[in-house]
């Protein structure tokens, strides 16, 4: 039993590095996964490393080909619009759910959870991996936040799995320096809203927020694929 449970403890760990690498862009869009070549990178042998793509594969953040192994999902449009409209729907009931549950130390946490994520973006530094990496936690701190309230476990973790897989479309959209004060606005609009305990509007702002960076991805695509730097 003390194995198994060090196996599977080994297993998670290459899963969270491997997702890591994934979602930073260090293991690029496209790229097929080789054992021999991961068990370099993380000094770890076969068996967990499978586990770990295997478990990877089943949340979408790694692509299984069948007899051919596995690779890194591509950045593409059909993907990002699926990623983005589900994520809409998910995160917008969950948002849904917390306006009706949360409380006082709930607000005040959205409060907090905004003004940090407000200074990140005032000091933007798009070319430096280390603010990037900052960015993406305040983020993402703030995103949880605003359905933190919801009571549904299940459903607040299968947004950040959506959250998770949409990182590496941001990440890329960061690198090229999109974004600013236009997204402190909208950030501080759906604080205001939830605040406000306004469903309508706060899912509505929601959805469009969502919605707007794929906007900006999609553009971006367009132009980088053109150029050959995605």
């Amino acid at each position: 039993m003390a194995e198994d449970t060090k196996a599977a403890t080994v297993a998670a760990a290459a899963a969270l590095r491997l997702r890591d690498d994934i979602l930073s862009g260090a293991l690029p869009p496209a790229r097929w996964l080789k054992m021999r070549e991961l068990e370099a990178r993380y000094g770890l042998g076969a068996t967990p490393l499978r586990e770990a793509l295997v478990g990877l594969a089943a949340k979408g953040f790694v692509v299984a080909e069948g007899q051919k192994g596995f690779r890194v999902p591509p950045v593409d449009r059909e993907d990002l619009l699926d990623l983005t409209s589900t994520r809409q729907v998910v995160e917008g009931e969950a948002l849904r759910l917390a306006l009706k549950h949360g409380d006082a130390a709930w607000e005040d946490e959205i409060v907090a959870s905004f003004h940090l994520l407000k200074r990140e973006l005032e000091r933007q530094q798009p070319e430096s991996e280390a603010w990037l990496d900052a960015y993406e936690a305040r983020h993402h701190r703030f995103h949880r936040t605003l359905i933190a309230a919801c009571p549904l476990a299940h459903l607040r973790g299968f947004c950040d799995d959506l959250y998770a897989r949409k990182v590496r479309y941001r990440r890329v959209l960061r690198s090229f320096g999109k974004g600013g004060s236009a997204s402190i606005a909208a950030h501080q609009t759906l604080m205001d809203l939830a605040l406000a305990r306004r469903p309508e509007p706060a899912l509505a702002e929601l959805r469009r927020h969502i919605g707007a960076t794929a906007d900006a991805m999609l553009a971006l695509l367009e132009t980088q694929t053109k150029r050959g730097k995605i």
